[in-house]
């Protein structure tokens, strides 16, 4: 006997919807209902924790450890991530480094949506690449996301093989991780870690910041927002970016129809006027 597949109606789907965005600021549009039900599959299904989407739902509402909607949100905001992602980045990122750590008192990066952490263990390996004398210099990353479980995740530096195979060669995996042949992981060394911090920030509340960033990486995060909140989190970034720093976005994003003080320094990476 086949097990029925449990349906969301678009009334509950607009439920789950506003409560996303009122626990995070994400807007989920209607064409993005598909990704709902295959993140949530996690949780409801026949032979899951709940047989429907209105039972787990109301589990979610009546939540008093807050476990059902911290996990609610980490399987909804959590991204596809790897080494290196998007070479050309990186590549401006170091040539960015070689020249102001010759004339800049200190350099902040700040990776504003870590999820496992790949993107800021690049950016410190790229540190350690353009910036010899990296130990005696003021340079630090900054890595923030709304999961924190992609935090805890990220903090751990623990990657599979898998996670690395075809995106960091040998030489790059001797130098920065150690490798454990009983789980077939590599974990980040220690020095790398060190120029890595980690904190949970939510992008439409207050940041705590006390220096102003030399390079600000928001990949591949407007696209859960709605043009409103793309210009308030984009002019409000820019108030703690250094004059002429940069600001970089996922290669398939735009700034169109929002108002901002930025010009275009090449594809999708953005310099502050």
């Amino acid at each position: 006997m086949d097990l029925d597949y449990p349906v969301l109606t678009d009334e509950l789907f607009k439920k789950f919807a506003l409560m996303l965005f009122e626990l995070s600021g994400i807007k989920l549009q209607d064409h993005k209902k598909y990704l709902l039900i295959h993140r949530l599959s996690k949780y409801v299904g026949p032979t899951k924790p709940f047989h429907s989407f209105e039972q787990y739902y109301h589990a979610l509402l009546d939540d008093k450890s807050g476990k059902l909607t911290t996990d609610f949100l980490n399987v909804l905001t959590t991204n596809f991530t790897f080494f290196f992602r998007e070479p050309l980045h990186f590549d401006f990122l170091r040539e960015y480094l070689g020249k102001a750590s010759q004339t800049e008192p200190y350099i902040r990066i700040w990776s504003a949506a870590c999820s496992s952490g790949e993107e800021p263990y690049s950016m410190a390996i790229a540190i350690t690449q353009a910036v010899p004398d990296y130990k005696n210099y003021d340079i630090k990353v900054l890595a923030s996301d709304i999961s924190r479980k992609m935090l805890n995740a990220a903090e751990t530096g623990v990657y599979h093989y898998t996670k690395v195979r075809g995106h960091l060669d040998d030489s790059l995996l001797r130098n920065y991780f150690d490798f454990d042949r009983e789980t077939n992981a590599f974990t980040v060394k220690q020095f790398l870690r060190e120029l890595i911090a980690y904190r949970y920030i939510n992008l439409l509340e207050p940041y705590p910041f006390h220096k102003a960033f030399d390079l600000v990486f928001l990949r591949n995060v407007l696209i859960y927002f709605d043009n409103k909140e793309k210009e308030y989190i984009i002019n409000k970034i820019l108030s703690y970016i250094k004059p002429g720093g940069y600001l970089i976005l996922g290669l398939s994003e735009s700034l169109v129809g929002i108002d901002h003080k930025l010009k275009i320094n090449r594809n999708s990476i953005y310099q502050k006027v």
